[in-house]
């Protein structure tokens, strides 16, 4: 499981699950473009089926597009046989739309177990989670989100949003400054774990046998 990329390299990944939202994907792509941030997408497949259009424009536009199951039900509730579903149906969707491997998933809620580890691993995906939750989901302001994700960024942080939230959008010109500023790049998950760093010792990766219930 990855948590986070190297301390020893000044970046942060900026990623959002959920989505693909109709009214603010495009809007979130054109603010990702006039900052000059790639970012990562972790989207639900049974959505993407929907608007593959906007999966193809995330992708274009040169975003890590990457797994957030297929319905978005908690890995903890599934069988092992309905999460392999869930990891594969996914991960169809979304190569037959950008024609590009998936290389991540990320369980819904962040909620996983053993089962969950087992099954990803099986299907060759590498499991992220984060070290920077903004709790943009809980309805708070663009100036708290953005306020949290500063304060609290380090070399290699993966920081979590939802595309879904417009706070969140309203808040990403101050993030990226701010955070520019005090020297950091923006890379996406397909940067920071490039085949040349997965193997990176200084990773900093999920103890074995400790499972996320947030």
């Amino acid at each position: 499981m990855l948590v986070s990329g190297s301390s020893l390299v000044r970046t942060v990944a900026i990623t959002f699950d959920d989505g693909p939202h109709d009214k603010l994907t495009p809007t979130l792509l054109d603010v990702l473009d006039t900052l000059g941030v790639k970012a990562s997408f972790f989207l639900v497949g049974s959505m993407a089926e929907k608007k593959p259009d906007l999966v193809r424009e995330i992708r274009s536009r040169g975003h890590t597009v990457a797994n957030h199951s297929h319905t978005h039900r908690s890995c903890l509730v599934l069988t092992a046989e309905e999460l392999e579903d869930e990891i594969r149906k996914c991960s169809t969707v979304l190569e037959s739309i950008t024609s590009v491997p998936v290389r991540f998933f990320r369980p819904p809620g962040g909620k996983f177990d053993r089962k969950t580890v087992e099954r990803v691993r099986k299907n060759g995906l590498k499991m992220v989670l984060w070290d920077i939750n903004s709790r943009d989901y809980t309805g708070v302001s663009p100036s708290y989100i953005a306020n949290r994700a500063v304060r609290r960024a380090v070399p290699g942080s993966i920081l979590l949003f939802h595309s879904g939230v417009k706070a969140t959008i309203d808040a990403l010109p101050e993030i990226v400054a701010r955070l520019r500023k005090n020297g950091f790049e923006f890379v996406t998950l397909d940067e920071m774990f490039s085949a040349y760093t997965a193997s990176d010792p200084f990773l900093l990766r999920a103890a074995e046998g400790l499972f996320h219930t947030m």
